[in-house]
Formats: structure tokens, C-alpha cells, sequence
């Protein structure tokens, strides 16, 4: 083959040189390489590195070598190819042939510095002569240095790559996981909850169908009753004016006889309206109706009224229905029953001359209570003239404010001995529960965001969901309280603030509250001259006020007939201190 043969064919491999490369890797993945100069040898051993060609034994000596200007090509061993860095397989070009890109019948032969390019010599003399200028080759030799460190370079940091995608990719994938989970889980959560909302849904219609039906039937009855009654009256009336219009005397003896008893008995009972209300619940938990709850409001009614000598500070009721009261300020606890509209003492109980703070009936039918700026819980074991005053327990170094006692637990409200208001951050406000040994249960002092629940804790009930009823006071410049309601475990449920239609003109400051059979809460507010009573969601549903009689309500109590007291402070209009008793429709 002669020289312009071989060079006619190189430039032929040149030309398909992105398709060899190509087809190299192809094969070489299938392990089915042959020689890319002859194309049929399949033993190729050899890749020169200029013509990024595969050749075979016989190509390499025959032909490769006899191409103009390959003496300076790179040829390696195809098993040493596969194991050297790009830096260690660049090409020996020829810096001779490089084409000028502006003038392209001319050759550079130069460098500029200062532009960074490549000139020929009409480049040099159109605008390049003062420049600094340098041999290609030295810039060549610089830049293949700072590629093959920079390559260096590349190699060191493809492993961190290498590691952190695959770090990423299994922290995707055991996210996308967690998604999937998580995703699943929501799904499944809201399909729980609509089955939980159509069996609320179900419940309160139900509920509301239990309430309406009876008395839809009741009205249906009465009203034909009535219609019936108001009938025959007015066939009877018909009659006697036919009767007035005869012109023969005998109708009337007639008609006289037949209507002596023709009137209709009245109907003693008659239905009164009854309001029925639905209660949107306002926070919605696991243990929450996610609608809320239908009540019926009840209707109160100012039973009796009786005088006391004092303004009555607690009421309690025993199992007997025995009553006894403590007035405001007073170290006496005082049997009483009422009778010519008075609360007559009828036995009393002093306790060592101290302010009593709260009481509660115990479930052994005995009495505890704590007094002022004082760690014990008193107790009176009977009622009798010769009943000492024993200590119950200590709450040592807190002070004890409300008490309260179920059949389980007592709770008792405590303070640190500090000053009330402001709160420091030392400061010690919440609630302790005991059982009937002194054993100390429970605390409740912050929430699940460690925030304090109470600001100064005082009276304290209990509800039939077992929820913790407490009266809080918020400061006292000027005082400002509400009511704060934990769940069975602690868990704050609501809190009252007052309600505008009520405490428009006076700050809401509770002093006592009891509950009902029912779930009501039931709370005196005694600057607003209103009872409050709440729902078991801490949502207003009535109140008695002024119109009914009630001024300056400091004490409740249900006694064991069902009936609310209502103990009054003497700083009503008339000065006397009232106990109203209260007859409620629930």
C-alpha cells in the first residue's frame, strides 16, 4: 500500500473515530473486539492513544507504524491501557499542526499570555505584538501539568462522591419507605376517623331522636286531646245557641239537662317548652366527640330563699342530709338546718381560731379541709359537740389551698410559700393527688409543652368523666380568674374565661364550683351577681343572674335531694346574706 493509500485510510478511521470509540466499549463489554484497521483480525492487543484506534499484532508493525508522523503516537498494551489514569494516557500530539480558528490557511506557533489564545502569525501582527507572548510548547507542557492535577485531583474526590451517592440513595430509600409508611398510616387514619364520625353522627342523631321523639309523640297526643275537648266545647256551645234561637221553652230544659255534664276535665300536665341545643366541640382530641354534644338546657327555679348571719363562705352536705356551712373569714364550722326562712345553727365545730380555706366530704362521711398559709389537711371525724380537729396530712414546705375528695383520691391544690403574684420562675402552683393512706399519687404542675397549668390553683371538683374541675386565679391587680379542666391523666382539656354576656362589666372571678349528675359545671361568679353553668366541653349554656333573686353568690353546693345552694355574700343590696335553694330541670 502506498504512503498517500495509508493516509487516505487514516483519515478515513479519523473520520469515524466517535463511532470506533463507541463501538470499542460496545465490544469490549461483549468481549467480541476485533481490530478497527483491518476490521477482521479478533485478537486485537493494542490502542494507540492518537488515533483512539484498536489495532491487532499485524496492523500495529504493518501499517500504523508506516502513517506519516504516528512516530509520535502513543501505543499501549491493551491490559496496561485498562489499568492507567487519564493523565497517564494523553495523547503525543504534533504542536506544529494546530490550525489557527480565525485564519484557517494558517498555523500558530505562539501563545499569547495576556489574551489566552493561540495565534498565527497574521493574528501576532494584527494585534498581539506587544503582548507577552510564549512557545507553545512550554504552555502545552503547562497545561497537560495542571490537567493531570487537576485529574489527580478528581481521582481523590470520585470515592467521597462514589460513598455519598450511595449514602443518598439509601437515605432515600429508607425515607421514600418512611413516606410510603407514613402515607399508609394517614390514609388508614382517615378512614378510621370517618368510621368514628359516622358512628358519632349516628350517636348524636339517635340521641337527638331520643330526646325528640317522646315528646313529639307527648304534643301529638295532647294536641289531639285538646283538639278533641276544644271540639266537643264548641259543639256544646253550638248547641246552646241553637237552643237561645228556638222559639219552643221545652228546648231549653231539654238542652239544660244534656250540658249539666258535658265540660271537659282540664289537663294537669301540660307540656312546657324545652330548649335543646347543640354544643360544637372546640378542641378535638382522641378523647373528644369530634362533633360535640346535644343538651338540653335546664330550667331553674328559686325554690326557697333563707337568711344566715353571715356571708356563707362553703356548704357541705352529708350522706344523711346533714348540712353544714362556714362563713366567710370564720374559724367555725356550723351544723345547720333551715327553717322559718333561716339557716338555724344547730351545733358548732371551732378549729383553733384559723381562716378556713376549702372543704370537702370525705368518702367515710368525714370532713377535710385545709386553712390559711398552712402545708396541713385538717380533719374532723364526726360532727358530734365533742369532735376534735385531727391532722389528715402535710404538704410540707407548699401550702394547701383547695381540697377535694373522691372515692379513689384526694386532690389537693397547693402553692410555694412565697410571694402570690407576680409568678418567678422558683415559684411552685398545681395540684397534688393522694390516696386514703397520705400517699402521695400524682402532680400536676405542667403540661406536655412545659408550660405551668395553674397560676394559683384553689377550688377543685371532680365530673363524671373524671375530669378535673379547678378554679384558677390569673393575678390579682386586679383579680381576673377562670376555670382550667384536666383530663382523667392530667392532660389540659379547656380552660373558661368568663363569657361576654356576663362579664361585660366585671372581670370573671370565679369563687366556687360544683358539677351535676349530668356533666354540668355549675360556677359562681360573685362580682357579676351569675352563676355560670358550663358544659362538659367548657362551652356556656345558660346562667341564673338578678332576674332570679341571686345576688353575690360566693358558695355552691347539690345536696343530696338534687337541689343547688346557693350561699351569698352580705354585700348585696339589702346587706343580708342569702342561701337560695334552687330546683333544676335536667
Amino acid at each position: 500500500m502506498t504512503s498517500n493509500g495509508i493516509d487516505c485510510k487514516v483519515q478515513s478511521l479519523k473520520g469515524i473515530h466517535l463511532i470506533a470509540k463507541n463501538s470499542y466499549r460496545i465490544k469490549m463489554a461483549q468481549n467480541l473486539m476485533v481490530c478497527q484497521f483491518c476490521e477482521t483480525s479478533n485478537e486485537p492487543k493494542y490502542k494507540c492513544v492518537n488515533c483512539d484506534l484498536i489495532l491487532c499484532e499485524g496492523c500495529k508493525i504493518k501499517i500504523h507504524t508506516k502513517i506519516k508522523k504516528t512516530e509520535v503516537h502513543q501505543v499501549l498494551d491493551l491490559k496496561e491501557f485498562s489499568n492507567l489514569g487519564a493523565s497517564e494516557t494523553i495523547r503525543h500530539l504534533d504542536l506544529k499542526d494546530i490550525q489557527c480558528l480565525i485564519h484557517n490557511d494558517e498555523q500558530c506557533f505562539i501563545y499569547c499570555e495576556d489574551c489566552k489564545v493561540l495565534l498565527c502569525a497574521v493574528c501576532l501582527l494584527e494585534s498581539h505584538r506587544t503582548h507577552n507572548l510564549t512557545k507553545i510548547a512550554e504552555v502545552y507542557q503547562r497545561k497537560v501539568k495542571e490537567l493531570q492535577e487537576f485529574d489527580d485531583k478528581i481521582q481523590q474526590e470520585l470515592p467521597f462522591y462514589a460513598d455519598l451517592e450511595k449514602e443518598l440513595k439509601q437515605i432515600k430509600s429508607v425515607e421514600n419507605d418512611q413516606y410510603d409508611e407514613i402515607k399508609k398510616r394517614i390514609l388508614k387514619k382517615e378512614s378510621e376517623l370517618k368510621e368514628i364520625i359516622t358512628k358519632q353522627r349516628e350517636n348524636l342523631i339517635t340521641e337527638l331522636d331520643k330526646l325528640w321523639k317522646p315528646r313529639e309523640e307527648e304534643m301529638s297526643r295532647q294536641l289531639k286531646e285538646t283538639a278533641e275537648k276544644s271540639d266537643a266545647l264548641t259543639r256544646n256551645k253550638a248547641k246552646i245557641e241553637e237552643t237561645f234561637q228556638s222559639h219552643n221553652a221545652l228546648a231549653v230544659f231539654t238542652a239544660s239537662g244534656k250540658l249539666d255534664n258535658d265540660l271537659p276535665t282540664r289537663p294537669e300536665n301540660t307540656i312546657s317548652e324545652q330548649i335543646t341545643v347543640f354544643l360544637e366541640t372546640k378542641i378535638i382530641d382522641d378523647n373528644k366527640e369530634a362533633f360535640g354534644s346535644i343538651l338540653t338546657i335546664p330550667v331553674f327555679k328559686v325554690a326557697e330563699t333563707f337568711t344566715s348571719e353571715g356571708s356563707i363562705w362553703k356548704i357541705e352536705t352529708f350522706e344523711d342530709n346533714s348540712n353544714i356551712l362556714c362563713l366567710f373569714g370564720e374559724s367555725k364550722i356550723k351544723s345547720f338546718r333551715l327553717k322559718n326562712s333561716k339557716c338555724e345553727t344547730t351545733s358548732i365545730a371551732v378549729v383553733d381560731k384559723v381562716t378556713i380555706v376549702d372543704m370537702t366530704k370525705a368518702k367515710d362521711n368525714t370532713l377535710l379541709f385545709t386553712v390559711l398559709a398552712s402545708s396541713e389537711i385538717k380533719c374532723l371525724p364526726t360532727f358530734t359537740p365533742d369532735s376534735k380537729v385531727e391532722t389528715f396530712t402535710s404538704i410540707s414546705p407548699l401550702y394547701a389551698r383547695g381540697i377535694h375528695a373522691t372515692l379513689k383520691n384526694i386532690f389537693i391544690g397547693f402553692r410555694d410559700n412565697g410571694v402570690l403574684f407576680p409568678l418567678q420562675n422558683e415559684s411552685r402552683r398545681g395540684i397534688l393527688v393522694y390516696d386514703y393512706n397520705c400517699r402521695h399519687m400524682r402532680t400536676y404542675e405542667y403540661d406536655t409543652n412545659n408550660q405551668r397549668l395553674f397560676s394559683l390553683p384553689g377550688v377543685i371538683t371532680s365530673n363524671i368523666n373524671e375530669d378535673i374541675c379547678v378554679i384558677d386565679s390569673k393575678n390579682n391587680k386586679p383579680w381576673e380568674g377562670r376555670v382550667v379542666v384536666l383530663g382523667k391523666y392530667g392532660n389540659l382539656k379547656w380552660t373558661y374565661k368568663g363569657h361576654h354576656s356576663i362579664n361585660s362589666k366585671n372581670n370573671f372571678i370565679p369563687q366556687d364550683l360544683v358539677t351535676t349528675s349530668k356533666g354540668l359545671i355549675l360556677v359562681s361568679d360573685t362580682n357579676s351577681n351569675a352563676v355560670h353553668m358550663l358544659s362538659m366541653e367548657g362551652c356556656l349554656v345558660t346562667s341564673l343572674n338578678e332576674s332570679q333573686g341571686i345576688e353575690k353568690p360566693l358558695c355552691l353546693n347539690i345536696n343530696q335531694d338534687g337541689q343547688l345552694q346557693i350561699g351569698c355574700s352580705s354585700f348585696g343590696k339589702d346587706k343580708l346574706s342569702k342561701l337560695h335553694t334552687v330546683d333544676i330541670s335536667l
